[in-house]
């Protein structure tokens, strides 16, 4: 199964395209994401309540699932290789890039794991669930006094805070580089991990006769190009 797998994402990697699982892994956790982030500052601002902890409570269920989907996406990656682009040639872009994908596993998994800490420490009792849906218990953390608890949980927070400064300033640097590919380099980069929109490919518009004295144009309908 592997090696048929391999042989469907040769057919993109081949072109210098990721594949379109990996390209779906990637602009999915981009938006959960960009949402948890965007989320997160506008819930520090609650008041302490209800709607506090409903807010803590859909954060912590996102996280979670970014961090079942980091752990997919990893498994993809290492069963399905990337295609070679212009991202790979020799050089210091090629380093900062490999550096940077790195970071972003290590941000994408410690934010969720630092949040689950936090709410296994102090409030096991809030119900995490994958996608609003899977229930996930709290993590194995034993008998812990008071004292040890909270100072968990103020370590887990400080890291929580930190990652999410480090991601914030990474996901700039991604973007910034992602653009300097495709307006100054003109390169592949970021097109190979864009969707690909297949279209429609027919003849061009003709200018048929009416029935009046003025003439009607009529476009046929083209048919559906073949695609992977």
């Amino acid at each position: 199964m592997i090696t048929r797998l391999r042989a469907w994402a040769d057919t993109h990697t081949s072109e210098g395209r990721w594949t379109p699982v990996a390209i779906t892994f990637h602009w999915t956790m981009a938006a959960l994401v960009m949402f948890q982030l965007v989320w997160g500052w506008w819930m520090s601002g609650i008041p302490v309540g209800g709607d506090k902890v409903a807010a803590f409570q859909l954060h912590a269920d996102a996280g979670i699932l970014i961090l079942l989907l980091a752990v997919l996406r990893a498994i993809w990656r290492l069963l399905i290789p990337g295609p070679v682009n212009d991202a790979d040639k020799p050089g210091w872009e090629s380093k900062v890039s490999r550096v940077t994908h790195f970071l972003f596993y290590i941000f994408i998994v410690g934010l969720p794991l630092s949040g689950w800490l936090m709410l296994s420490t102090v409030a096991p009792e809030i119900p995490l669930r994958i996608g609003g849906l899977v229930p996930v218990p709290g993590l194995p953390l034993g008998e812990l006094s008071r004292e040890a608890a909270w100072n968990l949980m103020w370590a887990a927070e400080r890291l929580h805070f930190f990652m999410v400064w480090g991601i914030t300033f990474l996901i700039m640097g991604h973007v910034a580089a992602a653009l300097k590919h495709y307006v100054f380099d003109k390169d592949n980069v970021l097109p190979g991990m864009l969707p690909v929109v297949e279209e429609l490919e027919g003849e061009p518009i003709e200018i048929i006769p009416g029935t009046d004295e003025e003439e009607t144009p009529r476009k046929r309908i083209p048919p559906r190009s073949g695609g992977r």
